[in-house]
């Protein structure tokens, strides 16, 4: 009898619930954010949120944070209202270095916002931020769904005391059940015969764009390693902590890794292994 393959660990997506199965009719014209934001406090971002000049976390840490793959084909989400973009959250750090920074992050749970270690714990300044704003669904100066001060946070033991790049990962905890408006993603440790030239999805909040506007870009796993994925997708930083993420056959959107860094033309994501995803369900609030 032959060996029996590993079988993939999942936990679920909740995104479309969050309308309770309902859709709006595509006619053009019509403000689906207005709908899709109802019942939230949409509201413009102070200042302090809207400069031009905030830094972002991953140039202050790495020499060489991101990479863009071949053409940039990035194009910029028109509507974050609507998901999975309302399910990915713009960060601000204060107090981490000498200037406030930017990072992205995701919905995973109720409370619970899952992004790279190096936007919660620097170790070129030993430091983490004296306060942390969540944008979920960030357009521009506006935040459709509010922006909420992080509750807490943590960060892999491993990035904690020894900088280990294969464990850059972190969580924020928010005091409100943001989630059961926005929704949230599900995450999936998969082998590697199921990664291998896999077609993934990211977006976030790439700190050569206008700020507050967010971007995708897709594109096909290149490599699968026990700890990370190398993948062929267009980022800059700004974007560490966004989702790599399937869309899948049923019709869920699921991690599969954390984008962290890049190297010499390529980007890489921390692998949800199942290491990773036992961290990420003892994470969940």
């Amino acid at each position: 009898m032959g060996k029996r393959k590993k079988e993939i660990r999942h936990r679920g997506s909740f995104m479309v619930q969050t309308n309770n199965g309902g859709r709006i009719e595509a006619v053009p014209g019509f403000d689906v954010g207005r709908v899709m934001s109802q019942g939230s406090r949409s509201r413009a971002l102070p200042s302090r949120l809207t400069s031009e000049r905030l830094g972002d976390a991953a140039w202050l840490e790495f020499a060489f944070p991101q990479a863009q793959v071949g053409v940039d084909d990035r194009v910029p989400i028109t509507n974050t209202t609507i998901t999975p973009w309302r399910c990915i959250c713009q960060l601000v750090m204060e107090g981490m270095h000498d200037e406030q920074v930017l990072g992205t992050g995701w919905m995973a749970g109720p409370r619970t916002v899952l992004t790279a270690g190096h936007n919660l714990v620097s170790h070129k300044t030993g430091r983490s931020p004296t306060r942390i704003t969540v944008i979920p669904g960030r357009a521009g100066n506006f935040a459709p769904f509010d922006f909420f001060e992080a509750d807490d946070f943590d960060v892999a033991p491993q990035w904690q005391a020894s900088r280990s790049e294969e464990h850059d990962l972190g969580v924020i905890w928010l005091d409100k059940a943001v989630g059961e408006r926005t929704g949230w993603f599900g995450f999936a440790s998969r082998t590697n015969e199921s990664l291998e030239q896999l077609i993934v999805n990211t977006a976030g909040y790439p700190a050569d764009k206008r700020i507050g506007t967010q971007w995708f870009n897709s594109g096909r796993v290149d490599e699968c390693r026990p700890r990370v994925l190398e993948y062929g997708l267009d980022t800059q930083s700004g974007q560490s902590g966004s989702p790599i993420f399937v869309f899948d056959e049923r019709d869920e959107r699921v991690v599969v890794a954390v984008h962290a860094y890049g190297d010499d033309g390529s980007n890489l994501g921390i692998r949800v292994n199942d290491e990773v995803f036992d961290r990420f369900m003892g994470w969940l609030k």
